[in-house]
């Protein structure tokens, strides 16, 4: 009988850690688009395009426009997707799971506008007393103002939205890696401080590690960036 029970809980145990594996952030798989999200393609692709997210398993913000996937760790822009999916024409319409799926991996693939790359091991331990969440809190503080925003700290993902029509996507590798040789030139500053010099200057200069769910406009960048200095 206690063999049987340790079995039955070493597979319940093999269950859960997989799960967590697929979802590392412990929430439940699955999406929350709002289906009268503005996602720009023809209306009788957009029914079909809904019904293809929600059977995959993923992490969609509709009020931000951006899919999170965790293996491997990217985020994508919905509008990118979809205009994708509108232009397969008839062929998404008649298989639009297949479709949806056959496009996160094409356009995952590589790093390009509306397609951002991260990276699980961005943080171990902590870096001037702050974990990953307290790193993304801070990042969060020096950037968006008071616009809508997200934080995944497990693959260092910020998303900011901009007046609920565009949201910055921003790979907390990279602010690391500035703020890390910030921090060497400049022992003395706060944490504050060098991360309100090297995120908007990343911002500023368009990337690498940041791209946006469309083309930022003028304001776009102006809400995000204040009076931050013109990239060098």
């Amino acid at each position: 009988m206690w063999i049987a029970v340790a079995v039955l809980a070493a597979i319940v145990v093999g269950a859960m850690v997989w799960w967590f594996r697929r979802d590392p952030v412990g929430r439940v798989a699955g999406n929350t688009v709002e289906a009268d999200m503005d996602l720009g393609i023809p209306a009788e692709a957009e029914p079909a395009f809904m019904e293809g997210l929600r059977a995959y398993p993923l992490r969609v913000g509709g009020r931000l426009g951006v899919l999170t996937t965790y293996e491997p760790p990217r985020l994508i822009s919905l509008h990118l997707l979809a205009d994708a999916f509108a232009a397969r024409g008839d062929a998404a319409l008649h298989d639009p799971q297949g479709t949806v799926v056959a496009l996160i991996a094409h356009l995952g693939a590589v790093e390009r506008p509306g397609v951002l790359h991260l990276r699980e091991d961005w943080l171990d331990g902590e870096v001037d007393g702050m974990d990953r969440a307290a790193f993304a809190e801070a990042v969060r503080e020096a950037v968006s103002g008071e616009c809508p925003w997200s934080a995944d700290p497990v693959i260092g993902a910020l998303q900011v939205t901009v007046r609920e029509s565009n949201t910055m996507m921003l790979d907390l590798a990279r602010v690391l890696e500035l703020y890390r040789e910030a921090r060497g030139e400049r022992p003395e500053a706060t944490a504050g401080e060098l991360l309100s010099e090297v995120a908007p200057r990343l911002i500023a200069a368009g990337g690498p590690g940041l791209t946006w769910t469309k083309p930022p406009t003028q304001e776009d960048l102006r809400i995000v960036l204040g009076g931050a200095p013109e990239p060098a």
